[in-house]
């Protein structure tokens, strides 16, 4: 009898799913997002498998297949675990909004749209959750960012194929393997980035070992998020590519990043008949030839970046110290001091106090052109009266 009962209740369950699952799951996903939420096909099989095609929620994501496969064993053990989850084509919108400002603050910024609070009549302790095997396979990310200087600048991450094992959220002794490749389309008809990513991580141990290698970096692509240091019409760039990457090892929560970026090459624009070098031209011959000098005709910087896996956090000054610690490294002691001889404005258009500091941004100028990107979803980014401060240190 408990057998046919438990039977009878499987089955009005699952019939119940299969016909009325499609509007809950929208209803549900309508009152998470605050979005508008259609999905093209919805199918549950006896065994729990589901399948979802056409999947959107509107301004936010747009899926053309999930396939869902849970682990049956898993639930008779309250334990909510995916033996396979696959996104197939999923496109994201992400939306980089200022924030309001407050008195005469330099305001932070947010990302829209926000998951609503959950009230406290609905918090409940979920299910443990795991997905043994995720997959993404031609995935893509657009991301708008309007809090830069010009006004917004939009970044896509295309053909992103990703795998993840082993993935939980409860204690478990399996380590989580992660592979992902992805381009970058910088421009139109133009030569795309690459990004690789791939390692190993312990959640509960806090341990992990990874590298992450971005390729062929538009430097002028991203001058928006540098363009309050530098000038690049007077430091003559039109073009630079880089090379980025990384290799991640952490034990215990503390985590380091050894950093390597490579100038590849650099476009400048010739002067016109007549026409008179800028102060930040000079700067940025000065800076390449110190360079080229020291690493053997390459342009490149090392650096490590100390942080902590349960909260990381990646700052410009991590790769300005870099660069000021090897310049006064490249310095012969018989030759002339810097301080002295290539000074110019903190600002490069306004004009200011002069300070070994403006090098650091004449590099950026002529080189890195990623400057505060290294860390826009994790830190803040260094703000004007920041700046000033670390003026005054070189300057009291």
């Amino acid at each position: 009898m408990v057998i046919i009962a438990l039977a009878i209740f499987f089955v009005t369950v699952y019939l119940y799913l299969a016909i009325m699952g499609q509007a809950i799951l929208t209803k549900e996903l309508e009152s998470l997002t605050h979005r508008k939420v259609t999905i093209g096909y919805f199918s549950l099989t006896p065994d729990l498998k589901l399948e979802i095609k056409d999947l959107e929620i509107q301004g936010l994501v747009k899926l053309r297949s999930i396939a869902v496969s849970p682990s049956l064993t898993g639930l008779l053990k309250g334990k909510l675990i995916l033996n396979q989850l696959t996104l197939i084509h999923p496109e994201f919108f992400l939306n980089k909004a200022p924030a309001e400002v407050t008195d005469t603050k330099v305001s932070t910024v947010v990302i829209v749209p926000s998951v609503a609070q959950v009230p406290e009549s609905r918090k409940s302790s979920p299910l443990p959750f795991g997905i043994k095997r995720f997959n993404i396979k031609e995935g893509e990310v657009t991301f708008v960012d309007q809090t830069v200087s010009s006004g917004s600048i939009k970044i896509t991450v295309k053909d992103i194929n990703s795998t993840v094992k082993n993935f939980f959220l409860y204690p478990n002794p399996a380590v989580t393997d992660f592979k992902l490749e992805a381009a970058i389309p910088w421009r139109d008809n133009e030569a795309q980035g690459r990004v690789e990513l791939g390692g190993w991580l312990n959640s509960f141990k806090k341990d992990i070992r990874a590298t992450l290698k971005i390729s062929d970096i538009d430097a002028v692509y991203l001058y928006p998020y540098y363009s309050y240091w530098v000038n690049l019409d007077k430091a003559r760039i039109e073009k630079a590519r880089l090379n980025f990457s990384s290799e991640i090892h952490g034990l215990n929560n503390n985590v380091t990043l050894d950093c390597h970026i490579e100038l590849l090459d650099m476009v400048r624009k010739p002067l016109e008949i007549g026409e008179s070098e800028e102060k930040a031209s000079r700067i940025t011959n000065v800076v390449l030839d110190r360079f080229k000098a020291m690493d053997n005709g390459k342009v490149e910087l090392n650096f490590a970046i100390k942080t902590k896996m349960d909260s990381p956090q990646f700052g410009f000054d991590n790769f300005q110290r870099a660069f000021e610690d090897k310049i006064m490294r490249g310095r012969s002691p018989t030759s002339f001091k810097l301080q002295d001889t290539i000074r110019f404005p903190v600002k490069m258009i306004e004009g200011g106090a002069k300070s070994f500091m403006d090098l650091s941004r004449a590099m950026i100028d002529g080189i890195f052109a990623i400057g505060d990107e290294l860390k826009n979803s994790t830190g803040e980014m260094l703000q004007p009266e920041e700046a000033q401060k670390e003026d005054k240190k070189f300057n009291p």
